[in-house]
């Protein structure tokens, strides 16, 4: 009868843990999905300043072009 109350004890404490997509903070509550869903949205933000950082360093490009027009 002990066992059976540790075990329905066990159930319930895990049963309200949530689970994690990061492993940092998950501990053994992690989930593949969630870690997927993570590393997709990781990697869109990365695309997003890649893209950023392309669009900002071709605006200099261009104000260095016309500045070098304006002096010559």
């Amino acid at each position: 009868m002990r066992h059976v109350a540790l075990i329905f004890s066990a159930i319930l404490l895990f049963s309200g843990c949530e689970t994690t997509g990061d492993p940092h903070h998950g501990g053994i509550f992690w989930s593949e999905d969630k870690a997927q869903q993570r590393l997709d949205q990781k990697r869109r933000e990365l695309n997003r300043i890649e893209s950023d950082t392309e669009r900002v360093e071709q605006e200099n490009r261009d104000l260095k072009r016309k500045s070098e027009d304006d002096q010559g």
